[in-house]
């Protein structure tokens, strides 16, 4: 899979996660959605985790689970080394 599929992946589990959240903030008594919630956020976290640990890091916050602060180290998405899969 493609740096840009596994990114798209990774948005449509964030999107989908947010449209949940927006669901249950009208219908929080509702358990099946929150518990489709809470396997769209671990799914989102676990693809992330997998394309920081192979593409670089995301957001500047990912820097605070590394040992140094190497938000700057990676190519930015407007660069030409960053889009070299596309």
């Amino acid at each position: 899979m493609l740096n840009t599929e596994k990114l798209f992946e990774l948005q449509s589990y964030r999107f989908a996660a947010f449209d949940m959240l927006l669901y249950l903030d009208t219908h929080p008594e509702d358990k099946k959605a929150f518990s489709m919630y809470k396997e769209l956020v671990c799914k989102y976290m676990t693809l992330k985790k997998d394309y920081e640990a192979n593409y670089g890091p995301l957001s500047a916050f990912a820097a605070a689970d590394s040992d140094c602060f190497d938000w700057l180290d990676s190519p930015w998405p407007w660069e030409k080394e960053g889009n070299a899969n596309v």
